[in-house]
């Protein structure tokens, strides 16, 4: 018996150098207590292989945004802060290369946020949204359908939120 422990935690142990170095990279941004914010030595490493390999922009982005739905489903919302900020910074960073390969998984993302019962979640992608509503793209890409992002945002501007707090909550970069 001890035998097959020893071989199961062998096993597992290596397992984690099978994971796609993309994977493992996304996973390293993430802190043990959501409290502790993004890691954000492990997020310049994040960046670097972004801008180094564009191509894995899209698997990236594709990671994040299941790690993300995952965590909304969870209610980690800290967690959902810390992903939002690192697709900020990966949109930031790379927008220039490769924005394309990136934007479904990121708007799929903001959409999720937006569809929300939480506020502050719906003011998490909005301000999101803002940043890249803000990138001028080199070649503007109108395969994109924003009709959902236009209807949203219109019903939020009219929310019967009972907290007026909430309902005039102005965009703000500091959520979380």
């Amino acid at each position: 018996m001890p035998t097959e422990r020893m071989e199961s935690r062998e096993l597992c142990g290596c397992c984690g150098a099978l994971r796609p170095r993309y994977k493992r990279l996304v996973d390293n941004i993430f802190p043990e207590d959501p409290e502790d914010g993004l890691v954000k030595a492990n997020m310049e490493k994040l960046t670097f292989y972004a801008l180094s390999a564009p191509e894995k922009l899209d698997r990236i982005g594709a990671y994040l945004s299941e790690r993300l739905s995952r965590d909304v489903a969870r209610h980690r919302y800290g967690y959902v802060c810390i992903a939002m900020e690192a697709l900020d910074q990966l949109l930031m960073a790379c927008h220039c290369q490769s924005i394309n390969l990136f934007v479904e998984s990121f708007l799929k993302m903001v959409r999720k946020l937006l569809e929300s019962d939480k506020p502050s979640l719906q003011i998490l992608g909005t301000n999101s949204f803002v940043k890249f509503a803000n990138i001028e793209e080199d070649t503007p890409s109108y395969h994109r359908s924003y009709d959902f992002f236009v209807s949203r945002f219109s019903e939020m501007c009219h929310s019967g939120y009972e907290d007026p707090d909430i309902r005039t909550k102005s965009v703000d970069p500091l959520i979380c």
